[in-house]
């Protein structure tokens, strides 16, 4: 499964079934969470497994059904950079894991973070936390309601980008990736505009929880991966600017 095929596959799923993940899966995105803390600056993403409390992750029960037996908990320090670095580099995490055939979701609000088993250390901030599990084998009929009410609320290409018509074909394919993007309340903060030197612009244009930083480094990673798959290398400037190199 390539990384355009994960994207469109991925779902925030909000059921879980009672069948563990198998340890080797965990083996290789517990792999990719360490290679992403040394990358990202700022974050301390970690990988909660079945035998070390996953499954005692206490969920809001009108917006789950079942409980996942791990999940990795999103950690970073205070600073804006470390909120988008968690969600470009926890994005990533989720993609593997649906390439892996396993569900995903990410929880900012809807959850207990007293039951959430890793420690925080000083100055540290713990943002959310990354569901991993399967579905049962018929996902009950409110979490369908939820998702679909959730997705309900998907911009128009135009609203995240206004030269969407006209696009380049690999940045039609970008915005339509952040489309599919996940989001706090599918809020989709982030938009996009043309920049000097041809590079595209990331925006947020109003931050109301400070989690639409974390919505714009996970909008970011879609963006670049459907580039990418299009034959365009793109690169991360400071400001958040996209440069594609032609």
């Amino acid at each position: 499964m390539d990384a355009l095929a994960a994207i469109s596959k991925r779902i925030s799923c909000r059921a879980y079934g009672r069948l563990e993940v198998e340890g080797s899966k965990l083996d290789q995105i517990e792999v990719a969470v360490k290679e992403a803390n040394a990358l990202g600056e700022g974050i301390r993403m970690v990988l909660v497994r079945p035998e070390n409390g996953g499954g005692d992750l206490r969920l809001t029960p009108a917006m789950f059904h079942g409980q996942p037996t791990s999940y990795v908990a999103l950690i970073g320090d205070e600073t804006t950079g470390s909120r988008v670095n968690l969600g470009y580099y926890g994005e990533g995490i989720a993609l593997l894991a649906t390439t892996l055939g396993l569900s995903t979701c990410w929880v900012c609000g809807t959850y207990d973070k007293k039951t959430v088993a890793e420690p925080l250390g000083e100055g540290e901030v713990l943002y959310g936390v990354l569901l991993i599990g399967y579905p049962p084998q018929h996902t009950p009929i409110k979490q369908r309601g939820i998702r679909r009410a959730l997705r309900a609320r998907d911009k128009k290409p135009e609203a995240i980008y206004a030269g969407y018509e006209k696009a380049p074909g690999w940045l039609k394919a970008g915005i339509d990736a952040v489309i599919m993007a996940p989001s706090s309340v599918n809020g989709q903060p982030v938009v996009f505009e043309d920049a000097p030197e041809g590079d595209i612009a990331t925006i947020i244009p109003k931050v109301k929880s400070g989690l639409e930083w974390i919505d714009l480094g996970i909008a970011g990673l879609h963006l670049e991966l459907a580039a990418a798959a299009h034959g365009k290398k793109g690169t991360w400037l400071e400001g958040g600017f996209f440069h594609v190199e032609e």
